[in-house]
């Protein structure tokens, strides 16, 4: 069912002239009386003062500044309005306006800018699916200075109306949707509050996902520190273990590392040439100091690094001559080199580190010489 239109002369109305040279608005009051009451506003001159003076005319006194804004329509006379009954498809009846905007130069001598137009439906036909339409427009030269002057003179404008031109026909309002009324003093008092609500929900959206979430990591705070707590306590477990396996370990490596006192002598037999003996053997650590007399004394330092358990071999003192001709005495001082630089340079293979070689089978029988390694 369609809403029934609102009467556009139930206003205070504003008539224009019948003639574009007379550029003044005369006063009726809404539907009161069918006469003008005789007051004529001029358009254009002092804004202030004619403001003051149609607000008083229609108000009856000076309009108080917080009381709700005078409404009223401007009226365009039957001389000033082109009507047209037309018939048009019942199609077009949900887009009327547009169709006849479409229309407009071939129904006036006008473009749709140059005009204010309206329509009003007479009436359907089902059967044969056609409209009756009355069509109206104005030029806008005129209606458009007295629609701003209302304007400048506070007047809320509910619509430009066509008066109709024979008995029979209905004004009919040219504007394309009536202005709404002006906000009451309450409704404009509450808009403050309304955007203050709005931005208070803004402000909740935002904050609500950081309370859940806060809510959340107190919730996991819990579990976070049984959770260093067991770390804390495998890590304490970890420097133990690693701590006991040092110990456990020490005696062993040192044997490991460092050969017997007998493997020493045995390879200083070996390198020692024949004409070359020992008169003094200091073994003091892993620096082994020998002395004693040689007939190949240019020979001692290169023999002895050439050999798989010595190294670093130099003479602390100078060579001089010994008792027997041809002989000299030294003082020759080396350095006794770890189990697994020995067994590298023996077999020219790299073996791994102390803490995670085998013992030597001669030390196998012995539980104490047992090394273990970290997993």
């Amino acid at each position: 069912m369609r809403r029934p239109e609102p009467d556009p002369l139930a206003y205070d109305q504003f008539l224009l002239p019948a003639s574009p040279a007379t550029p003044e608005l005369r006063l009726r009051r809404r539907q009161a009386t069918d006469e003008p009451d005789g007051r004529s506003f001029p358009l254009g001159g002092d804004v202030a003062a004619q403001r003051e003076s149609v607000r008083a005319a229609l108000r009856g006194r000076l309009a108080d500044r917080n009381a709700k804004p005078p409404e009223a329509v401007v009226v365009v006379p039957a001389e000033r309005v082109l009507r047209r009954r037309l018939t048009l498809p019942v199609v077009t009846e949900d887009n009327l306006r547009q169709v006849l905007e479409f229309q407009i130069e071939q129904l006036t001598p006008f473009t749709a800018a140059q005009v204010h137009f309206g329509h009003r439906v007479v009436s359907r036909d089902p059967v044969r699916g056609l409209l009756q339409v009355d069509f109206c427009a104005t030029p806008r030269t005129g209606a458009d200075e007295a629609l701003k002057a209302l304007a400048a003179w506070g007047i809320a404008v509910r619509g430009l109306v066509a008066l109709p031109g024979r008995e029979g026909e209905a004004p009919i309002n040219l504007l394309p949707q009536a202005q709404p009324p002006m906000p009451s003093v309450w409704r404009r008092a509450l808009w403050p509050w309304l955007a203050a609500l709005v931005v208070l929900l803004a402000l909740a959206a935002l904050a609500l996902p950081i309370v859940i979430k806060r809510e959340a990591s107190i919730a996991l705070l819990p579990w976070l520190d049984k959770a260093r707590a067991a770390a804390e306590a495998t890590d304490a477990l970890r420097r133990e273990v690693d701590g006991r396996l040092d110990a456990y370990n020490f005696a062993p490596l040192k044997k490991i590392q460092r050969p017997a006192i007998l493997t020493s002598l045995e390879e200083l037999t070996r390198v020692l040439p024949d004409d070359t003996w020992v008169t003094q053997v200091d073994i003091k650590g892993t620096e082994v100091q020998i002395q004693g007399e040689t007939g190949s004394s240019s020979k001692l330092v290169g023999l002895f690094e050439q050999s798989t358990v010595f190294t670093n071999a130099s003479f602390r003192s100078p060579l001089t001559k010994g008792r027997l001709p041809g002989t000299e005495r030294y003082f020759l001082a080396l350095e006794i080199r770890p189990v697994s630089s020995a067994a590298s340079a023996a077999t020219g293979t790299t073996v791994a580190p102390a803490s995670q070689a085998q013992v030597p089978a001669s030390m196998a029988s012995s539980p104490a010489s047992a090394v273990l390694s970290r997993s």
